[in-house]
């Protein structure tokens, strides 16, 4: 590909623990001629070296990782490096943890249950500049959810 073609690729970090569902992702993500996996992570640590050394447009990180939370990786990011959405990819129950991960920065939450269509769509729809939350956490209200100047100027929890 042409250096003019890498330019317009948005970059994308992978941070799950389990290298199987990693992979698949990456797999996923070379089918979307837009879109270019630049790292991956398995912990809290791994991911915020990735991120400063390959400064992707978005993070995907899973709740749980090797010997860390993901929660706290997303407070991490949003206040290190705020020009980096984070979207969560979690088998955790949406309902129960949707509000804590967008009031700790993240711009969504998607179930590792859904389609892969579902999962292209929520990345766009985050790279779009909007929350993406599934039906599950319909309880939550992004409006309620977002302070002003949300994403980037979103407070922590």
């Amino acid at each position: 590909m042409s250096e003019e073609g890498r330019e317009r690729q948005t970059r994308v970090l992978l941070v799950d623990d389990h290298p199987l569902v990693r992979q698949a992702l990456k797999d996923l993500f070379a089918r979307e001629p837009d879109l270019v996996v630049c790292g991956e992570a398995e912990d809290r640590q791994g991911a915020m070296a990735a991120v400063a050394d390959s400064k992707p447009d978005l993070a995907i990180v899973d709740l749980s990782l090797r010997d860390s939370d993901g929660l706290d990786l997303i407070k991490d990011i949003h206040c290190h490096h705020p020009e980096t959405l984070t979207l969560v990819l979690s088998m955790y129950d949406e309902s129960v943890y949707a509000e804590q991960v967008v009031r700790a920065g993240a711009c969504g939450y998607i179930s590792k249950r859904e389609a892969t269509t579902k999962l292209m769509g929520a990345v766009r729809r985050v790279l779009g500049g909007e929350i993406y939350l599934g039906e599950a956490a319909g309880a939550l209200p992004a409006a309620e959810a977002a302070a002003p100047g949300w994403p980037k100027g979103h407070d922590t929890m």
